[in-house]
């Protein structure tokens, strides 16, 4: 009950006193008052002017109704509030405006017409020589200040009490006031009481609401321009800050550096102390960031990446006094700090540009120990340029045949002849010309492009068994190679099965290759899919097997057909003593499990040899053949450079 009686007297005193309102409550009922005052000035002043057309008309054309002091008084009433009216409008118009800005002056004159207009109405009211209508300018007034303005309900309830007092008592000194007229006369001080406060009500909540919604919007518009971890400004807020830094004709833009800043290690961290330890270490990272890099703009790129716009003297002390702050507070992990700069050169070079330059300045050295600072050069900025070329291009290159699929021919090892052969990609390009694999393939993996370039391999490959077959060549079983992006990014299992049936070929002649680091930090959908392609018939390989440190994992856990061994196992294999006991060993092991064995990279007789006597089936590499075209391929063929006598020759019309 205590609680309850507390309760209801916060709420009186907040409703009783208006200091209990915000600043943006009070600015709001201002400014809903400025805008009644120009409908209530524009209509005052259109009545009185009306009023006095009338009562000057009236005693020019001598009505005889009014004599020369009613006439004077009344017109002096209608001037008097007209000129009252025009002042608050011409007020109300400027604020609005942004003219004047003096809200004690705002208020005053609306008091002040508030209190012209009630008497206004009380004397007239008086004055007037119809006693029917007598009590109607009144009520009018009272309609205008009370119901259109906004007032505290204390105050509405005051300045009704004295109006209606003054009114009834100057009106009883006339003729006493029936009972009649007092009841009416209190119920409409009722229902302009209640309408009164009923609108400072209204008012009140909308205003309570503008301000709700206007701190909410200052919360989203301060989350979406700050890092919520670690309170640093955020991505956003830092290319808007650069960008109008840089655009600015005073900056001297060659004086400033953009940094990308990469703490090393930080992974180590968080597997020895877990997440949340790690976030709480990101915030002081944070901190670090912010306390040596004082006065340059600052900002938190992503997971443990920093950014900072800073000026170019002194850079080098602020990176290095980074780094060694952050060994101090961890000492246990050998944690690191690599920053990528980057010199604008440009005014209205783009902020995110220019931190992809920084950024690909800091990867150039993550492998460097001995390098912690890079600034972009002029040979990054040509293999950028390639960078962002492949990753724009990756589409147009498909669509219009830039990428060309080779094949590399694979043999027995008993005999030499040809048993198939691996599609692999390259891109033949109009600006940059022969792009190998090696600068393609690690950027579409990187950006996650890489299965818009294996869809299309896999479906030029079935194009080209399908028109071979059609054509009555010798048909080349060939492998696909699939990435673990592939079975993210797609479904390799549904789209070869698709191409399968779409060229109507066999799915003997389809090998499906995944290599050994795919299946390292493999999860449920690439083993379901694994099993997928065995249940329905293709034939799996294990491609660069020992380039891991996982490989007889991978063999314990997973099911292949076949075991491509990494040409990495025959590097320097005259010279390396180890090396042919490891090839025995691995296609004995390959044997013993029920899987064939394939060797890439061999390029010797020697090579051929050996991999032959262990028993290794099959082999591949420059020894039979470089990747080559569909076109170069079937001309030696034909040629009789190779022996297709094991293979099958497909349909001839």
């Amino acid at each position: 009950m205590a609680q309850f009686f507390q309760t209801a007297k916060e709420k009186i005193v907040c409703f009783v006193k208006m200091k209990h309102y915000t600043e943006p409550v009070k600015d709001y009922l201002f400014l809903c008052n400025v805008r009644s005052s120009v409908y209530v000035a524009l209509v005052i002043a259109a009545l009185e002017i009306w009023m006095l057309v009338a009562v000057i008309s009236g005693a020019i054309h001598g009505d005889g109704r009014h004599d020369f002091v009613w006439v004077l008084q009344h017109t002096v009433a209608y001037i008097v509030l007209l000129l009252t009216a025009i002042v608050m409008l011409i007020y109300s118009l400027l604020y609005q405006r942004g003219k004047v800005k003096n809200k004690a002056f705002g208020e005053f004159i609306r008091i002040f017409f508030t209190i012209v207009a009630l008497s206004f109405g009380i004397y007239i009211s008086y004055a007037s020589s119809d006693r029917s209508g007598q009590v109607f300018a009144f009520l009018t007034m009272i309609g205008f200040c009370l119901c259109l303005f906004v007032w505290h309900p204390v105050n509405t309830f005051l300045i009704l009490t004295a109006s209606f007092g003054i009114y009834l008592y100057l009106q009883n000194s006339l003729a006493p006031l029936s009972y009649s007229i007092k009841v009416n006369s209190f119920t409409a001080y009722i229902v302009f009481l209640m309408a009164g406060i009923n609108i400072h009500h209204q008012r009140r909540v909308e205003a309570q609401k503008d301000e709700s919604l206007e701190k909410m919007n200052a919360y989203l518009r301060n989350k979406s321009l700050v890092d919520e971890l670690t309170t640093l400004p955020n991505l956003s807020y830092f290319q808007k800050t650069t960008m109008e830094i840089l655009q600015n004709e005073q900056t001297d833009i060659s004086s400033f550096r953009f940094v990308f800043l990469d703490v090393e290690n930080f992974k180590n961290y968080n597997e020895k102390y877990g997440f949340r330890a790690g976030n709480n270490f990101l915030r002081t990272i944070g901190q670090i960031v912010r306390d040596s890099f004082t006065g340059d703009i600052v900002a938190r790129f992503s997971d443990d990446h920093f950014i900072a716009f800073a000026a170019a003297d002194g850079l080098s002390e602020k990176i290095e006094r980074t780094k060694n702050r952050i060994r101090e507070v961890e000492n246990s992990i050998q944690l690191g700090l690599k920053a990528g700069v980057y010199t604008p050169t440009e005014r209205l070079t783009a902020p995110s540009i220019a931190l992809d330059h920084a950024r690909y300045a800091c990867d150039s050295i993550k492998k460097h120990f001995e390098t912690d600072i890079a600034e972009y050069s002029a040979d990054m900025d040509g293999e950028f340029n390639r960078k962002q070329y492949i990753i724009n291009n990756i589409d147009t290159a498909v669509e219009k045949g830039y990428i060309q699929v080779y094949y590399q021919p694979v043999v027995w090892a008993e005999n030499s002849k040809l048993c198939g052969a691996e599609a692999l990609a390259r891109w033949l390009d109009p600006e940059f010309g022969f792009l190998p694999p090696a600068s393609f393939v690690p950027i579409l993996e990187e950006y996650h492009l890489i299965h818009k370039l294996d869809m299309y391999v896999m479906e030029e490959v079935c194009k080209n068994l399908h028109d071979a077959h059609e054509a009555g060549e010798v048909i080349i079983p060939t492998s696909i190679n699939f990435s673990r992006l592939d079975f993210e990014l797609s479904d390799p299992v549904r789209e070869l099965n698709r191409c399968i049936g779409q060229y109507g070929i066999s799915k003997d002649d389809i090998h499906v290759e995944v290599t050994e680091s795919a299946l390292l930090d493999s999860d449920g959908k690439l083993k379901k899919a694994l099993a997928d392609f065995r249940a329905q018939g293709f034939s799996l390989w294990l491609d660069d097997f020992g380039s891991g440190y996982s490989g007889l994992n991978v063999l314990k856990d997973f099911n292949f057909d076949m075991m491509k061994i990494d040409m990495k196992f025959l590097s320097k294999f005259s010279e390396n003593q180890k090396t042919q006991p490891i090839l025995s060993g691995v296609v004995s092991i390959a044997q013993n499990i029920g899987m064939q064995t394939l060797t890439e990279g061999v390029e010797t007789p020697e090579m051929r040899e050996f991999l032959r006597s262990i028993g290794c089936e099959r082999l591949q590499g420059y020894l039979f053949g470089k990747p080559m075209t569909k076109e170069e391929l079937r001309a030696k063929i034909r040629a009789g450079e190779y022996d297709t006598s094991e293979l099958v020759n497909g349909k001839k019309d």
